[in-house]
This record gives C-alpha cells, structure tokens and sequence, in this order.
C-alpha cells in the first residue's frame, strides 16, 4: 500500500518537472537564438498572452471561431449518427457512403478549404470544414461500435420481446457511447485544428484566423504562442463540454 502512494507521488511530481524542464529548454533556445521575432521567451509569450486577454476583440474573435466550429461538428456528428445508423441496416447505403467518407479522410486540407472558398462565403468557412473533417471520424467510430454489440444481449432481447426504445435506451446505447465519445473527442479536436488553418487561409473578419494571419505577416512570434495557448483552451473547454453533453443525455435517456 505504501508503495502505491509512492508510486503515485512520484508519477504526480514527474509531470511539473517534466513541464519545466522543457520551459527551460524553451527559455535556453529562445535566449541562443536572441530575436524576439523568431523565438519568443516563454515570458514574452506570457506577457503577451495577458496583452490579449485585456482585449475585447480577443474575446469576440474566440466567441465567433469557437461557434462556426461547434456548429460544424455538431453538424458532423448529427449526420454521423443518421447516416451510421442507415448504413448498418443497409449494405448498399453503407458502399454509397463508403468513398465519401475516404474522400474525406484522405484529400487535405487545403484542397478543401480552396473550393469551399470558391463555393460557399469565408464567414462560414471553418464550419464546412470542421464537418467535413469531424464526419468520418464520428461515422466510422460509430460503425465499429454498433457492429460489436453483444450478440448475447441483442438475442436475450429478441427473445423475451423487450420494446424498441428500452432495446435502445438500455442496451445499444450503453454499448454504442464509448464509441461515439472516443470518435467525437477525436473529431473534435481535429475540427479546431483544421477550422483555424481554414480561416488562416480565407481570412474570415473577426476569427482567430485573421488573428493569426496578422501575426504570420508582421512575425510576432509571441502572439502567435499567445494565440495557441487560448486555442488549446478553447479546445479542451469544447471537448469537456461535448462530454458533458452527451452522459447529461444518455442519462436524462435512460430515465424514460
């Protein structure tokens, strides 16, 4: 028993140390290279990650790109749902939809981004391309979770002649959510990344990617760290909120 505690406490201290050992190394190389506009100081980054937030346009710039993104994920995985649950009663959907989907795994970014630009305006640029990105992931993970349902349970079920909705509520879904969580916190964070690159290449108004555009012209490097960092956040606020929102669900379900 002694032990364990030990051994906890030690992985417990190993991850500050190991957090700043690499700000050291960040603040050594930042130091040999001795241009602010190449490498930032972690302090540079700190004091212009506070510079940021004192500003209300960095508020209404996160506010905007958070929500073209959400909206593009929720989007994805709406569709996800609808479209894996045909596709498992339908072999000939579940083909239809089988190169859409490596479509959307394989063709990059960029591809995309350009004929979004060409096709739809840049104000919602990161939202077609957040669903775009977040649906196969969300898709394909549902897939996998419906096809291995306990067979054992499926045929208790059939036999004893349980209703559709508790089969649904008490069964499959138990089964089927850790799928649709894993994919969805995959997707998600897949959605941030490529909805941000998508609005540094169509410079929506007001978006963390015309922010982060400014900051590739004029090199400030600092800001560009400052910028990742309340992205990162806004991320891992959006992942736990997602999570949230589906056990909130699935529990408010299972209550019917």
């Amino acid at each position: 028993m002694a032990s364990t505690i030990s051994h906890k406490l030690k992985n417990r201290l190993y991850r500050p140390l190991a957090i700043l050992f690499w700000l050291a190394v960040w603040q050594a190389a930042a130091i040999a290279v001795g241009h602010e506009f190449l490498l930032a100081s972690p302090l540079q980054v700190l004091q212009s990650l506070g510079q940021l937030l004192l500003k209300g346009t960095t508020y209404q710039a996160a506010l905007k790109s958070t929500g073209r993104i959400m909206l593009g994920f929720f989007a994805s995985l709406v569709f996800s749902l609808l479209l894996a649950a045909g596709a498992h009663k339908s072999t000939l959907l579940r083909e239809l939809a089988a190169p859409l989907v490596s479509a959307a795994r394989s063709v990059p970014v960029a591809s995309f981004v350009i004929l979004a630009i060409i096709l739809v305006s840049t104000r919602w640029l990161s939202t077609l391309i957040a669903f775009v990105i977040g649906f196969p992931v969300i898709y394909l993970n549902l897939l996998e979770g419906i096809k291995n349902r306990d067979i054992k349970l499926r045929q208790m079920a059939t036999v004893f002649r349980v209703p559709f909705l508790r089969r649904l509520f008490y069964i499959n879904l138990p089964q089927i959510v850790p799928y649709l969580r894993a994919g969805a916190a995959t997707a998600l964070g897949l959605c941030f990344k490529s909805g941000i690159a998508a609005e540094v290449i169509g410079i929506p108004s007001g978006t963390i990617g015309e922010a982060l555009y400014r900051v590739k012209v004029n090199y400030y490097t600092a800001e560009l760290f400052a910028w990742t960092i309340i992205i990162v956040v806004l991320s891992l606020l959006a992942s736990a909120l997602m999570k949230w929102m589906l056990d909130t669900g699935l529990r408010r379900l299972e209550r019917l």
